[in-house]
């Protein structure tokens, strides 16, 4: 009865997550077959130079540097985010981005992120399962032609110390076969008590298993992620933002909510 696929807990759990929420769909009159949880990954990473790559033993060794002086260039103007890509690097970029598509991988966006030689790709929202298996073999995807260019691609958490980490940005939702996005606060007009009730049972769900959240993503690798610019904080949280902690507030405290305007979501 043990389960042997590491997939296997993902599958389960969004089976039953679609139980749920066929049920609230239901008795909010809304007309769906099928639920599935969306995820739209988003893969950081950093392209250096191969040659000086392999000058560095505890880069080759563990992925990341364990010694050395401090960058000397920071990140706190944020200029290489806002700066140009390299033509050796786009051309790099444009070859795996090519392949990707060739595999069936759905790349939407590429730029460069705040730390210098750091970039970002992001893949289309599909299901959770596909997403998956799709950020993982972009990840090879980026490793193996990056090689054909002489540049190294380093994927590990945090390769650099006092830079951001290779990351993932994990945007998650659910939508129904109709292609409604429960997480759209408007997806159904006239009718926010889906949308309210979701918010509420994920708010909760947070609180209640926090450690189990935490722990899912504790790996002795992505812990040297935590703390600074982007990166996520060791205490599980949630932030709303004023118009839905506003409304979320009215109602606890029985007062009429306040007109959102929709383009501000």
């Amino acid at each position: 009865g043990a389960v042997l696929d590491v997939k296997i807990p993902l599958h389960r759990s969004t089976n039953k997550l679609e139980q749920s929420v066929l049920r609230l769909l239901w008795l909010a009159g809304i007309e769906a077959s099928h639920v599935t949880t969306t995820v739209g990954p988003e893969q950081e990473y950093f392209i250096i130079d191969r040659a000086l790559r392999n000058l560095r033993p505890d880069l080759v060794l563990s992925g990341r540097t364990v010694f050395g002086a401090p960058p000397p260039k920071g990140q706190e103007l944020q200029d290489h985010y806002f700066g140009a890509v390299k033509d050796r690097l786009l051309c790099f970029m444009r070859d795996f981005e090519m392949s990707a598509i060739r595999l069936g991988l759905p790349i939407k966006t590429r730029h460069n992120e705040v730390a210098p030689a750091q970039h970002e790709i992001a893949l289309v929202y599909e299901s959770a399962a596909r997403a998956t298996d799709h950020n993982i073999i972009l990840m090879e995807l980026m490793r193996q032609l990056a090689i054909k260019h002489d540049l190294a691609c380093l994927l590990h958490e945090k390769p650099f110390a006092r830079f951001n980490g290779s990351g993932k940005h994990v945007n998650w939702s659910l939508a129904t076969d109709s292609g409604l996005n429960l997480l759209d606060p408007v997806a159904v007009p006239d009718n926010s008590l889906p949308f309210l009730i979701l918010l509420t049972a994920i708010l909760h769900a947070v609180h209640r298993h926090s450690a189990l959240l935490r722990a899912s993503v504790a790996s002795a690798a992505n812990d040297y992620r935590l703390g600074g610019h982007e990166a996520p904080p060791a205490i599980m949280s949630v932030y709303l933002g004023e118009e839905l902690e506003g409304l979320l507030s009215d109602i606890e405290q029985g007062r009429i909510a306040k007109k959102v305007v929709r383009g501000k979501y």
